[in-house]
């Protein structure tokens, strides 16, 4: 009788499939992190700076800047 084995009793398997489940792991949170919710482009300089958090004081327009200039 042949000796029946696990498909996972090779360590070749086991590390493939660890690695496996964590690009799968990985693929997921960045998926969810960067593409959950989309985007109002009408105005894209407000939107980037929502996307990074930062508030309309943080950063100077270019008709800001024209001013002090």
């Amino acid at each position: 009788m042949p000796d029946k084995r696990s498909l996972f009793s090779f360590p070749l398997v086991r590390e493939l499939s660890v690695v496996l489940v964590i690009k799968l792991a990985l693929i997921f949170v960045i998926k969810s992190a960067f593409f959950s919710d989309p985007v109002d482009m009408t105005d894209p300089q407000d939107a980037v700076s929502q996307q990074f958090g930062l508030t309309n004081s943080d950063y100077n327009h270019p008709s800001q800047s024209e001013d002090l200039k």
